[in-house]
C-alpha cells in the first residue's frame, strides 16, 4: 500500500488547469493580432459597414473599373469568377436601360462565416465605348466591418481586370 500525501494529489489539476489558462490567453491574443493587422483604416474599419467603388478612392483597388469588353462579356466573365471561387456565389442579375446589368453577389468570410452583399452594376461606358463596373459591399451585421467591404471589392476589381 503507498502512502500519498494529499497535497501531491492537488499539484497536478492545478498545474493543468494554468497551463490550460495560457494556452486559452496565447489563442485569444493571435487572434485579436491576425484581426488588428487585417485592419488597413483604423478610423473606418471599426465604424462603417459599407464601401463602394469611387473616381476618387486613394486606392486603385476601390475605383470603378473602365473595360474595353462589352457589358455582357464582363458579365459572363464575372459569373465565371463567381463560379471558381467557394467564397463567393451569384445571387441574381437583372437587365436595366441602355444594356446595362444589376448583379446580386454575397461574399462569405471563412472564419465566422458572416456574409458580406456585393451588389454590381456594369453599364456601358459612353465616354469609351466600353463598360464600365461600379460596386458596392455592405456587411448584414455589425457597426464595422474591421476592413472587410473594402477588401471584397478590391478582390472583385482585381479578378475582374485580370485577363
Amino acid at each position: 500500500m503507498s502512502m500519498t500525501k494529499p497535497s501531491d494529489q492537488n499539484v497536478t489539476p492545478k498545474r493543468n488547469s494554468k497551463m490550460i489558462g495560457w494556452i486559452v490567453s496565447g489563442i485569444v491574443l493571435v487572434i485579436f493580432a491576425v484581426i488588428a493587422l487585417r485592419i488597413d483604416d483604423w478610423g473606418r474599419d471599426w465604424t462603417q459597414n459599407t464601401a463602394s467603388l469611387s473616381e476618387d478612392a486613394s486606392r486603385a483597388g476601390l475605383r470603378p473599373l473602365h473595360l474595353d469588353d462589352t457589358p455582357q462579356a464582363v458579365a459572363d466573365r464575372l459569373r465565371r469568377w463567381t463560379k471558381s471561387q467557394s467564397k463567393w456565389d451569384w445571387v441574381s442579375s437583372e437587365s436595366q436601360e441602355l444594356s446595362a446589368q444589376l448583379i446580386q453577389l454575397t461574399r462569405t468570410t471563412p472564419l465566422f462565416r458572416f456574409v458580406d452583399d456585393v451588389q454590381v452594376t456594369i453599364a456601358p461606358d459612353i465616354a469609351t465605348g466600353g463598360t464600365v463596373v461600379q460596386a458596392t459591399s455592405r456587411s448584414r451585421i455589425g457597426k464595422g466591418d474591421l476592413g472587410q467591404n473594402p477588401r471584397n471589392l478590391i478582390e472583385l476589381t482585381t479578378a475582374l481586370s485580370d485577363r
